[in-house]
């Protein structure tokens, strides 16, 4: 029995040569995708010649714009739907990224939300994030796909989409192409051992030194960035080609997924679950308790005993931001651990409530003193960034609560809000319009 399985597998093996099958199944593409592929070449190149520019934050605005109408012309030609999410994402991308040129309170943070966004909208628009197209409970995933696995895994889809293009051509008429595409697939390779050949001889490297010195600065530095540059078309491509034919995109296990409510993750018992939040939840009532005399005062703008406004509103601000995010977390892990999903577990909806009323409750009171503060010396441009934290951390737990009674799109909410806000510090003049807030300045 056994010699007639291994008679099988060999007569398959032999069937598999005799067919000559490629190594490399043919990518599914049309001819828009293949002109794409040459396109994002040039993109790439252009992308790190605008990042290179003297005014970085400028020339990553400009590159933006030419990203969002290469993009939407894929997009057209590829003939996908335009939906209400599409235009808002698109919105928010500009929204973020143009004025970033001119004007940013965000520093080099705002250069990683550009490139965040930007992946996370390429997918957006051509449909390739995991829950059905659209922004859902899988957003860190997808964030994920469209900032560093899809570009990894998908970077060889451009040259192989290149190279198939050219092999649809007559034999006799494509021999130049091959060997323009070895001079372009052997640079990697010359990148990696000229430098240890010149580092193994004298001779060598003085050779090295003596062409690079004829070529002169300006051709070396051509050179790479244009080797730098198609890099980067080649991680670009990767996300758009991978979005649009959901490779690497592993949209059915998370539907799986879904449809057997995550039902490998849920390993915990009901009791566990409730008991590890009545604990917390006991923790901040004594915490409550005890503060109660100092961490309601800025309700009613009194300022205790032997503390300075500073003092008074910088303390535990930043614990009581943080104790939030971990209460979030909290959330997350009980309802995806217990056994008994939420709608069957009125045990869990009822935990889930109290600790979203608490974290209200201490972000309420993180909120009043940031109030007092701001009162006494007046906003700047950090104190108006926390604010706006907060009002959105505010916003997350006040739809948590929701949640409890009503089946909406708790995370798809957040997010859009965040979103919106993080826009709004994008666009608006903040620190004209804090220069138009009158204060009255105190000591203390």
């Amino acid at each position: 029995m056994e010699n007639l399985e291994t008679r099988k597998e060999m007569d398959r093996g032999l069937f598999l040569l005799e067919e000559g099958r490629p190594l490399l199944e043919k990518l599914p593409a049309d001819r828009w995708d293949q002109i794409f592929a040459g396109l994002y070449v040039v993109l790439g190149i252009l992308m790190w010649n605008c990042l290179c520019m003297e005014n970085f934050a400028r020339g990553l605005s400009m590159f933006s714009i030419l990203y969002v109408i290469t993009v939407l012309a894929y997009a057209r030609l590829k003939k996908l739907s335009i939906t209400g999410e599409k235009i808002f994402w698109t919105l928010i991308l500009l929204g973020i990224s143009l004025p970033y040129g001119f004007y940013t309170v965000f520093g080099f943070g705002q250069t990683l939300m550009i490139f965040l966004v930007a992946a996370y909208w390429t997918l957006v628009i051509t449909e390739g994030l995991l829950w059905k197209g659209a922004t859902s409970s899988w957003v860190l995933l997808d964030s994920w796909n469209g900032l560093i696995a899809l570009p990894i895994l998908n970077s060889l889809c451009q040259i192989r989409l290149l190279f198939q293009s050219f092999s649809e051509k007559k034999e006799e008429k494509r021999d130049w192409r091959m060997v323009l595409l070895g001079i372009i697939i052997s640079i990697p390779a010359l990148l990696i051992i000229v430098p240890i050949l010149s580092q193994a001889d004298t001779g060598f490297r003085n050779l090295v030194s003596a062409i690079l010195d004829l070529l002169g600065a300006d051709f070396r530095i051509l050179i790479w960035r244009g080797i730098v540059g198609i890099l980067l078309g080649a991680l670009m491509f990767g996300t758009l080609y991978g979005g649009a034919y959901k490779r690497h995109v592993k949209e059915e296990e998370c539907i799986h997924f879904h449809e057997e409510s995550g039902r490998v993750f849920r390993f915990v018992p009901d009791i566990a679950v409730l008991t590890f939040g009545v604990i917390v939840s006991a923790v901040y009532l004594l915490f409550i308790g005890l503060q109660a005399r100092y961490l309601f005062s800025a309700f009613f703008g009194i300022l205790p005993e032997a503390y300075t406004y500073a003092q008074y509103a910088r303390q535990g601000f930043f614990e009581l931001c943080v104790i939030a995010l971990l209460n979030a977390s909290f959330l997350i892990a009980m309802n995806s651990c217990a056994k008994t999903p939420r709608r069957k577990n009125r045990g869990l909806i009822l935990e889930n409530g109290i600790l979203g009323v608490l974290t209200l409750l201490l972000l309420s009171t993180a909120a009043s003193k940031l109030g007092m503060y701001i009162a006494a010396y007046g906003f700047t441009v950090k104190r108006c960034i926390s604010s706006v934290f907060l009002i959105w951390l505010i916003l997350v737990f006040i739809l948590v609560l929701i949640y409890q009674k009503k089946n909406i799109p708790l995370v798809r909410r957040a997010v859009f809000a965040g979103a919106v806000l993080f826009t709004l510090l994008c666009v608006l003049p903040v620190e004209q319009i804090i220069g138009w807030i009158p204060y009255n300045p105190v000591s203390g």
